[in-house]
């Protein structure tokens, strides 16, 4: 009973192989590949030329990574500017309040050198 099984079980599975088969010539034949682009493709997948389009995909891979990368960089470093500009912005408002004390002072320093240089 399990030869029959088995034996049932390998023709079914070369049926299927068959029929993937078949089913796969008919797409190639109804696909408009002439025989110079599927020798084009054949040669693609020569051991060769695989090295080298795997090295192509590797390059590929590392470039768009390294993009990937920089502009994240870019938008962290654009969120964390916005982020200390918002915290320093107390501070530039008290500079500027020294700043304009600081003019008010020294005009009231020079005049009151004026004052001393007419009495003299």
């Amino acid at each position: 009973m399990k030869f029959i099984s088995s034996h049932m079980a390998q023709a079914a599975e070369k049926n299927k192989q068959e029929l993937a088969a078949r089913a796969g010539q008919a797409l190639l034949e109804q696909l408009p590949i002439d025989q110079k682009t599927l020798r084009r493709a054949a040669k693609l997948l020569e051991p060769r030329n695989m090295k080298r389009m795997a090295i192509a995909a590797v390059g590929a891979a590392a470039v768009v990574s390294l993009a990937a990368s920089i502009s994240h960089d870019r938008i962290y470093q654009a969120a964390v500017g916005r982020e200390i500009k918002k915290q320093l912005e107390p501070v530039h408002k008290k500079l500027d309040e020294l700043q304009a004390q600081n003019e008010e002072l020294r005009r009231q320093n020079e005049a009151l050198q004026r004052e001393l240089s007419d009495k003299e």
